[in-house]
């Protein structure tokens, strides 16, 4: 131990907050069980904030935590007891999730965090869980985010997210991972692990935070992710698709807003738009087709080229962008891929063609996108107070204030009745 003064809360929290990960990859390489690691990982960071500030910081602060993990876990395993985690003593970590400011903060170590992170992700994305359940486990336990901002990237109340996130932790502590996890030797799980990371990149570039619509640390780190996988699993066409859609989408993303107000694609300046990023993009997507292994991240991917090769918004080929959503919704029937192919066909072939598709959905009355199509193409229809309502609607279910703005401006952009 080094011979100094007691350290401040802020500098043990932030030396905590950098050895977490490490830590916890390290500990579930022996544990072989996530929710068993993270009790015991946490116990060790709780133990440190207590000792830590009187003793200062260990020389190798990430062996002592893991250490003493080790310890915790054998100690528990012994009395055949686990007591519950002290999340109380852990809200100092919670200001930021421990990967985002290692992984995109510090370049010359950023790599091998990234590394560390997809271990953990391939941990979670266990064949006893449903995708969703792996997915709402990655982005809470691993990334970092609240209960609430997996909640609304699931578009489900807090309180059904919160319970399964439960019964995920608890099958993995029944389940674990007895033979231990490495990406090479769990090909099985990738097409969960392309889906978390597609899931924390669109939390990053459009959030539910209000003061930060666009995440942008969250995005270079789901983009960090699909790098590493790609260097693990280069033969495998649906990986490079979701790096090339990823750098597509962020290419786009320092025209997204002007001022700090959102800008939508058809109005952005395209000259802000990365050319070099887009020109990788196409160069993977070039990659992925060559070998022959079609799917969805590809499609969409491909869409996404669409925009980005037109010069003008009114240079888009929405005929080709519809057609690729029809492909894509014959391998991914969701809503979502319904509503984007919606307003593709809207262009084409005019509102009341896509407004059919729409009503063929059910159960998407807490999308707001759903209801920001509909009242866009009822507008274009001359359904002006059935345009009204679906506007209103998608206001107040809008994922942040910037979001609630622009619909708001499109609502006060209808024809008011009362001047006819």
């Amino acid at each position: 131990m080094r011979p100094v003064a007691p350290v401040a809360a802020a500098h043990t929290a932030e030396v905590l907050r950098r050895a977490y990960p490490r830590v916890l990859a390290t500990t579930l390489a022996f544990v072989r069980n996530l929710p068993e690691a993270e009790d015991a990982v946490q116990e060790a960071v709780t133990r440190a904030l207590s000792s830590w500030g009187t003793r200062g910081v260990p020389d190798a602060p990430e062996a002592w935590l893991t250490t003493v993990a080790a310890n915790v876990h054998r100690d528990r395993l012994r009395k055949g007891r686990w007591e519950a985690p002290q999340h109380d003593a852990l809200e100092t970590l919670a200001q930021m999730s421990p990967w985002v400011r290692i992984a995109v903060g510090e370049h010359e170590v950023a790599r091998g965090w990234k590394d560390e992170l997809l271990r953990l992700v391939f941990a979670c994305c266990h064949p006893a869980l449903p995708p969703g359940e792996s997915a709402a486990l990655c982005l809470a336990t691993i990334v970092g985010m609240s209960t609430r901002e997996v909640a609304l990237a699931f578009l489900v109340e807090p309180r059904a997210m919160e319970q399964r996130l439960t019964r995920a932790r608890r099958r993995l502590r029944q389940r674990g991972d007895p033979e231990g996890t490495t990406p090479d030797r769990s090909r099985d799980r990738l097409p969960a692990v392309l889906r978390v990371i597609h899931l924390l990149f669109n939390e990053g570039y459009w959030s539910s935070d209000d003061a930060a619509p666009i995440r942008g640390e969250l995005c270079r780190l789901a983009i960090g992710l699909a790098r590493s996988l790609a260097d693990e699993f280069a033969d495998r066409a649906e990986v490079l698709g979701l790096l090339a859609l990823l750098r597509l989408h962020d290419a786009r993303r320092e025209a997204r807003t002007v001022d700090g107000e959102a800008v939508p694609l058809p109005e952005q300046d395209r000259t802000r738009w990365n050319r070099e990023a887009i020109d990788e993009a196409l160069t993977l997507l070039e990659d992925a087709r060559a070998m022959g292994q079609p799917g969805a991240m590809q499609l969409e991917a491909a869409i996404s080229a669409v925009h980005c090769q037109a010069e003008t918004a009114e240079d888009t080929d929405w005929r080709r962008i519809a057609a690729l959503y029809e492909q894509l919704e014959a391998l991914r029937p969701t809503p979502g891929v319904r509503i984007n192919r919606a307003f593709a066909v809207g262009r084409v072939q005019g509102p009341d063609a896509a407004l059919a598709l729409l009503d063929a959905l059910d159960d998407v009355d807490r999308d707001p996108y759903v209801h920001l199509v509909r009242g866009t193409l009822l507008a274009e229809a001359g359904r002006t107070e059935a345009a009204r309502d679906s506007l209103g609607r998608a206001r107040d279910r809008a994922r942040n204030a910037s979001e609630r703005t622009q619909i708001q401006a499109r609502l006060d952009a209808l024809p008011d009745p009362s001047k006819r």
